[in-house]
């Protein structure tokens, strides 16, 4: 089965900049593990807020190990500086973020649905700006 392969590879093109925390700083660079643990922050909070879903249930955990697993096979992401002005705080922002392309190896078949559900719900900071959005490439794509 594809979650058995040994060395499934997959490609991500971040459109908008993504904006990710991680150890309480912006992350200037990207791996697996750091997007996941985004990206199932982002699920639980949508699950909880939308939906009454308990985000204990979540297996945190046991997801961010089984992602370790997995290596940044080619990485094509650059630093890209947004700026918006907020009405609200009279002054321009600068949100800036990686776009660009990055292709992860590994077992990658338990991730699948979890990264389609970003490609919708985007990932990071900012998301209600348009910023995160991700679209996972075929191989022809890539």
């Amino acid at each position: 089965s594809a979650e058995e392969a040994p060395d499934e590879r997959l490609t991500i093109e971040f459109v908008t900049p993504l904006r990710v925390v991680y150890r309480e700083r912006l992350a200037t660079d990207l791996t697996f593990q750091v997007l996941l643990r985004n990206l199932l922050r982002r699920v639980a909070h949508l699950s909880y807020f939308h939906c009454g879903g308990d985000p204990s249930a979540v297996a945190f955990k046991e997801w961010i190990e089984l992602a370790q697993g997995v290596r940044t096979a080619r990485r094509e992401l650059r630093w890209f500086d947004w700026e918006r002005y907020s009405s609200r705080q009279r002054t321009a922002m600068r949100l800036g973020g990686l776009v660009g392309r990055v292709t992860f190896t590994g077992r990658l078949g338990p991730f699948r649905a979890l990264l389609a559900a970003g490609e919708v719900t985007h990932v990071g900071k900012g998301t209600s700006f348009g910023l995160g959005r991700y679209r996972i490439l075929g191989s022809r794509d890539a």
